[in-house]
């Protein structure tokens, strides 16, 4: 494959930072950066720059939560999935090793190349937009922001769910680093370091590393075939110039090589009991893609983990991924306005080959490309106190997908062994133009008026020459061949209320809209569908009490839900040929809820971090099919309750040092994975998950040595479908980890 360059960093950024160059000395960088706060202090107000502009999140007038670094650390979390455990009415999982994100039961299960994600991941503010991509490990981060909500004004497309933002350690004017072993079990090796160096008084480069490898977390029952584990390796390179005051380029390169044992689910009879269907007359017994009127029984996690189902044990199980990303930030002051100038390269390359069931029979997914998605922004922010504030600006992106794929199953049946193969060849391009403003005006000097106006324009084109068919021979088509040419325009809006009851505490009211791009299906009969839209009504309170030893924020909201987007895989006869997943505008919802998270200071040593979410999720109007109305059922991946508690208490040592302890658990309530055009729905029962750990600092703050134990009740829980099995949760993890700054 062609090696992505640094070509567009080069061509639109060193010439502005060489114009710059001019300057006087390297200044302490201004990125915004979360304080820890002493332990004798109220809690550290964080700063953050989630609306576009830096402000202090308990004055930032939106449903948001903030971890940081430490948060991250002492929380042991090292990707998404394990920092949703920590948040309100998120949840991240699994399927066929891409992220699968909801936020108040909005999410995207179209997981192919023609689909696109409902919560806008970045990093650094650059969107990520390959679910393959969001799975790499987080290290060196600086902290994390997930906006719940939609964010149509500000992020635009594809974020009707909300926004997650990576925020990672940029170069500073100190020479430091660290260094960090973890060991555990599973053969878990996970090793960490970073390097900050000052290069003279304009530059300075901060490098960082991670790799992160364990075992399968499966048990392989009758197979003998790598099953899904992890050996990723990441790297990070920043390159800071500070030219003056107000003038600054960030250039950025990073890379992530995910490989290890490919993706494989456990069959849906390891959680669910009832009567199998669509199987073949002639499938291995106690095998179908479905369970009519499943009923769960809790086996255990033993059971619940085994792939008890026979894959294919001679196809190459195997996973070699990689997603490079080249980004670059110019900012500037022009006059009275801050500019700021941001491109990304995002490069995607995948091979592997995943296993599976279908129909009962041995199924394999081979699967290799590329996708190259570049990315700029234009951004102004006015300055000054004055009574009006606004950020305006113009975004472009453009993305270019490669897949050539198979799906082949294996069967056996009485009259002979054959294979059924459905071979796609696609190549799909996703164009996105938009506009944005949003201004925020002082009404009085405790009360805030804004209002938010963003102006979008997609286009998807898409072909495929086979489309799941084999070609004829001696013709390079087949019959399922297509083209598909789409666009669609969107304006989505905000207008938001903000007062100060006190200097401490703020209330807000905001109506705001959420837009996800529309698209087509690989399925040459189905068509294309419409954009889903969003409009949220949301009101909450935000406050610090108590001298700031108590942080508070609660809001409700409602959801009106128009077009929603729906991805299942049907087959329009008993054969395996003839299915496929596609995607249509089925129906309309309503979500309803209420969230309240916290923190609090206990003495001088000691901190409570609390939240609690409702959420009524449900269809308004939608019937799968002539004789099935679910009309007033719950939508999928909403639970009707979640619940964190976590505490944190310091120890001074005689040494000097330090030991901290921290428990917490995570209650999610009980919810629906289900197959709505087979008119099945799987019913995950309420689950908690409690981890802990001890961590000892000494005193210089060089050394740190933690030991920690997470999901300590080993529950299992399934995170995500596919024909035939789930794709499940990680059991009980445990191990040491020995950490060096300098």
């Amino acid at each position: 494959m062609k090696s992505p360059t640094l070509s567009v960093l080069a061509q639109s950024l060193f010439a502005a930072g060489y114009l710059s160059a001019s300057s006087a000395a390297f200044a302490q960088t201004d990125e915004v950066k979360t304080e820890a706060a002493p332990k004798s202090k109220g809690i550290a107000e964080v700063i953050i720059t989630a609306q576009k502009v830096a402000q202090p999140a308990s004055k930032t007038p939106v449903a948001l939560s903030v971890m940081s670094g430490e948060d991250l650390k002492d929380a042991g979390v090292t990707d998404a999935r394990s920092m949703a455990e920590m948040l309100p009415n998120v949840e991240i999982s699994k399927e066929s090793g891409m992220l699968q994100v909801a936020i108040r039961g909005v999410t995207s299960l179209d997981m192919t190349e023609k689909g696109d994600p409902s919560a806008a991941f970045h990093i650094d503010g650059a969107y990520v937009p390959r679910y393959e991509a969001q799975t790499a490990a987080f290290f060196d981060l600086d902290r994390i922001e997930v906006l719940r909500g939609p964010q149509g004004t500000l992020y635009g497309r594809n974020a009707t769910a909300g926004a997650i933002n990576l925020i990672t350690n940029k170069p500073t004017n100190k020479l430091e680093g660290s260094v960090g072993v973890d060991i555990g079990n599973y053969n878990t090796r996970r090793i960490d370091g970073v390097i900050n160096v000052p290069i003279n008084s304009m530059w300075a480069l901060r490098a960082a590393v991670n790799t992160n490898k364990h075992d399968t977390y499966l048990k392989p029952g009758p197979n003998k075939v790598p099953l899904e584990s992890q050996d990723d390796k990441s790297g990070r390179v920043h390159l800071l110039g500070r030219f003056n005051a107000d003038t600054s380029l960030l250039l950025t390169a990073e890379s992530s090589k995910i490989q290890g044992g490919p993706p494989a689910p456990v069959p849906n009879t390891n959680f669910f009991a009832g009567t199998l269907v669509e199987n073949l007359p002639f499938s291995p017994p106690g095998t179908g893609n479905n369970i009519q009127n499943p009923v769960y029984v809790d086996r255990g996690s033993d059971t619940q983990r085994t792939t008890g189902a026979p894959f294919k044990q001679d196809a190459n199980a195997h996973r070699d991924n990689r997603a490079d990303s080249f980004r670059g930030e110019f900012k500037t002051r022009l006059s009275a306005v801050d500019m700021t100038y941001q491109v990304a390269s995002m490069n995607l390359y995948l091979d592997q080959v995943n296993n599976g069931i279908y129909f009962g029979f041995p199924f394999t997914n081979p699967l290799t490309g590329d996708s190259r998605a570049i990315s700029h922004e234009l951004r102004f922010n006015s300055m000054g106190t004055g009574p009006l504030r606004w950020v305006a600006g113009l975004y472009y992106f453009n993305e270019t997908i490669h897949r050539d794929s198979s799906y082949n199953t294996y069967i056996t049946a009485p009259f002979g062994s054959f294979t059924v193969t459905q071979p796609f060849n696609s190549v799909i391009t996703n164009k996105s133009n938009a506009a944005f403003g949003q201004l925020t005006y002082d009404l009085r000097p405790d009360t805030r008026l804004t209002l938010g106006l963003r102006g979008t324009r997609d286009r998807k084109t898409g072909e495929d020459p086979l489309g799941g068919a084999p070609a004829k021979p001696g013709a390079t088509t087949s019959d399922q061949a297509y083209t598909a040419d789409v666009r669609f325009r969107n304006t989505s809006w905000k207008v938001g209320l903000d007062h100060d009851l006190m200097r401490n505490i703020m209330v807000y009211a905001n109506v705001s809209t959420g837009y996800k791009a529309g698209g087509f299906n690989s399925a040459k009969a189905a068509g294309s569908y419409k954009p889903e839209t969003l409009r949220a009504y949301e009101a909450g309170i935000k406050g610090r009490f108590l001298e700031n030893t108590l942080q508070l924020s609660a809001n409700v909201f409602h959801y009106d839900y128009k077009d929603q987007q729906l991805t299942t895989t049907s087959c329009r006869t008993n054969d395996p040929s003839t299915c496929d997943s596609y995607t249509v505008n089925a129906a309309n919802s309503k979500v309803d809820g209420v969230e309240l998270e916290g923190k609090m200071r206990v003495g001088d040593d000691g901190e409570v971090r609390a939240s609690l979410s409702l959420t009524d999720a449900q269809f308004k109007n939608y019937k799968p099919s002539a004789t099935v109305d679910d009309s007033g059922q719950h939508l999928d991946r909403a639970p009707t309750s979640t619940a964190n508690l976590a505490y944190t208490h310091h120890f001074a040592v005689a040494s000097g040092g330090d030991v901290a302890a921290t428990i917490g658990t995570h209650f999610m309530g009980a919810y629906l994975i289900s197959d709505l055009a087979a008119n099945v729905r799987y019913r995950q029962p309420a689950t908690h998950k409690s981890d802990a750990s001890v961590t000892y600092t000494d005193g210089g703050g060089h050394w740190t040595v933690q030991a920690y134990v997470r999901n300590i009740e080993d529950t299992i829980k399934i995170e995500s479908r596919v024909p035939g099995g789930f794709f499940v949760s990680d059991p009980r993890t445990y191990g040491a980890r020995v950490g060096y700054n300098f």
